[in-house]
């Protein structure tokens, strides 16, 4: 729910508007469009916008309009607790990322995913990341395994990232225990570095996916485990098996005449409440495919979804998004 609200809230702001990625400070630029830090005082405040200029001219987000909503994160730099948006005044200096839909208008808005504040003069702002993908570490033939001393992963903006056990992890704004381990293909942290470079500190936000999926050239993993083959498209697009993928997740998969194959939740699965409808999605080979969300109403999606040899395959991101999966790199 929380990133359609902030894709539906892209979308407003992009409306009747050209609409690009927001500009990264690196000539080149990742894999996948990702939020981009902006930084500036905070020159007009609005009950859901700050207006955010900097001294930066060679910057072309010196002057931007950054929406808040209420997805946004708003976090003291300092402690990592929440703010209000009350607490933000006049002449504040702020860091903010946003996008990564921009909207052309002058100056430029975005919304926010995560806004910081209350940061001092000097202050080594903490910097928020997506998990992109987590490196693989050497297996110990030790039984029972032993817990992690460190992880290595690649955000989505690209920045290599290591985590060792010195670091302290804590959760936002939940009692829930993290590890680690915790630390998964998709996870959005913020993450304190000391002055050597080292994190010391990193908060861990609750995370937003049901899983995620790694797509090589023949297979296709769940959480890590491989479950099926992939398919080259036509179209060129990477088509996932969509029973062997979605029964990984605990749901279940049958097939109807009328509607093709009918993913819905089963009995493995914690239900969202309350449950007007126990279907997922429904997608027939050829023809239509249509989302169920939670009042019981489809929509209709788009994508590729063939069957052969008894397999009924859709294309990767069309998948990912009906089953709510992360894409790892």
């Amino acid at each position: 729910m929380k990133r359609l609200i902030t894709c539906l809230l892209a979308l407003t702001l992009c409306a009747g508007l050209m609409c690009a990625p927001a500009a990264a400070a690196e000539e080149s630029a990742p894999s996948r469009l990702t939020p981009v830090q902006v930084w500036g005082t905070i020159t007009r405040l609005d009950d859901d916008s700050i207006l955010l200029e900097n001294s930066n001219e060679s910057n072309p987000n010196s002057e931007i309009i950054v929406h808040l909503s209420e997805t946004t994160y708003l976090i003291d730099a300092v402690t990592g607790d929440p703010m209000k948006a009350e607490d933000l005044k006049d002449g504040d200096t702020v860091y903010a990322w946003v996008g990564p839909a921009m909207a052309l208008s002058l100056p430029p808005q975005a919304a926010a995913t995560i806004v910081l504040g209350n940061i001092p003069a000097d202050y080594a702002v903490p910097q928020y990341y997506q998990v992109a993908e987590v490196k693989p570490q050497i297996a110990q033939p030790i039984n029972p395994p032993q817990p992690l001393t460190y992880v290595e992963f690649t955000a989505t903006d690209g920045t290599e990232v290591k985590i060792t056990d010195k670091a302290q992890l804590t959760p936002y704004l939940t009692k829930n225990m993290v590890y680690l381990e915790s630390i998964l293909p998709g996870t959005e942290l913020l993450v304190w570095k000391d002055s050597q470079g080292s994190v010391i500190k990193a908060m861990l936000f609750a995370y937003d996916y049901r899983g995620y999926l790694s797509v090589s050239e023949e297979a296709v993993s769940v959480n890590g485990a491989v479950v099926g083959k992939t398919r080259a498209g036509e179209d060129g697009d990477v088509l996932l098996p969509i029973r062997a993928v979605a029964e990984a997740l605990g749901m279940e998969v049958s097939w109807d005449a009328a509607k093709g194959a009918v993913v819905s939740y089963g009995e493995k699965m914690i239900k969202p409440a309350p449950l007007t409808t126990n279907v997922l999605f429904t997608a027939m080979p050829g023809g239509e495919i249509l989302g169920v969300d939670g009042d019981g109403e489809t929509y209709e999606t788009y994508g590729t979804c063939v069957k052969e040899n008894g397999v009924t395959y859709l294309s990767l991101h069309t998948l990912a998004n009906l089953l709510d999966l992360f894409i790892a790199d």
